[in-house]
């Protein structure tokens, strides 16, 4: 499928705000990576602020396809869970997923307080809604322990899978000191099982 100039510019823009920030993102930059001339940018989407929102919204909702994609095959609210926070720590490993835009980009919402966030915020709120509603299954069904709390329960996992991704991404560009091996994000993903999992009971007689 060959992209029109809009979806060149949407493209060209995720890479470069993940790549080098936002700040470095110009129009110039953009215009170059996507092949085409500059005025076309403000053209399809006006203010660099709108666009990079824009890309935001796309890498969010991109990302809560996989997700339901991933939801689909849990066989209960533990493993969705699990799937969920999967998705994420593959998004961080799939350059065109555009997660690292997110990584690096994220805080400059909140400088913009004057502007329009509201979509992009709706769109969060999906993400941790989602969350919730598998955490609430999983208590229900028994394949988590009932006595978590989901609100507290959803900022912790939300909590540990994106520090996770910032802390590799920190690592991968020599500012700590710490290596991650390919058993990382399995281990993450061990330790999120044996926060949620209901505690063993121990055998009659033991």
């Amino acid at each position: 499928m060959v992209m029109g100039n809009k979806e060149r510019i949407l493209e060209a823009a995720k890479r470069l705000f993940g790549e080098v920030g936002y700040a470095e993102t110009t129009y110039k930059r953009i215009a170059q990576e996507a092949g085409i001339a500059d005025g076309l940018i403000a053209h399809h989407y006006g203010s660099k602020e709108n666009l990079f929102q824009l890309v935001e919204i796309s890498i969010l909702t991109e990302m809560l396809t996989k997700i339901d994609e991933s939801l689909y095959y849990a066989s209960d609210g533990l493993s969705r869970v699990l799937n969920f926070a999967k998705c994420i720590l593959k998004a961080s490993v799939t350059p065109e997923s555009g997660f690292l835009t997110l990584l690096r980009c994220s805080p400059f919402l909140a400088n913009t307080a004057e502007s329009d966030n509201s979509e992009i915020l709706a769109v969060c709120a999906q993400v941790v809604e989602k969350m919730l509603d598998c955490l609430k299954a999983g208590i229900a069904d028994g394949s988590i322990r009932a006595d978590l709390e989901p609100d507290l329960a959803a900022s912790v996992i939300f909590s540990t899978v994106f520090g996770s991704t910032r802390a590799k991404l920190l690592a991968r560009e020599n500012i700590l000191g710490l290596r991650f091996s390919d058993e990382f994000y399995p281990e993450i993903l061990s330790i999120l099982t044996r926060y949620l999992e209901p505690a063993q009971k121990s055998p009659a007689g033991s």
